[in-house]
């Protein structure tokens, strides 16, 4: 048996590509379902980072089985850090487009 860890973080295997490790905060990550696919959906929407709201992320995330606590503060850890992936999301693909 290896002695090498079958997970890469709090909760989720590495092989499992459905799976995105988010940094909520300094030492804090958590693992996200269908992180990719919500943000695809948000670009076919033709909604950019300014545009997209707390609870438009939050939601979406929800719907797709990810829990997140409703309690404000962690609420605004979740938002932020999703507001701060779909903007880098969002500058790489207007980056890809542009070239």
């Amino acid at each position: 048996m290896s002695s090498q860890p079958l997970m890469t973080g709090a909760c989720c295997p590495k092989s499992d590509d459905s799976v995105t490790q988010l940094r909520l905060d300094e030492g804090h990550a958590v693992g996200i379902l269908s992180l990719g696919a919500v943000f695809e959906q948000l670009l076919a929407m033709g909604r950019t980072p300014d545009q997209v709201t707390n609870e438009e992320l939050l939601g979406m995330m929800r719907a797709q089985k990810n829990y997140i606590s409703s309690n404000p503060n962690v609420e605004a850890k979740y938002a932020a850090a999703l507001r701060r992936e779909y903007a880098a999301f969002y500058a790489r693909r207007v980056k890809l487009q542009a070239a």
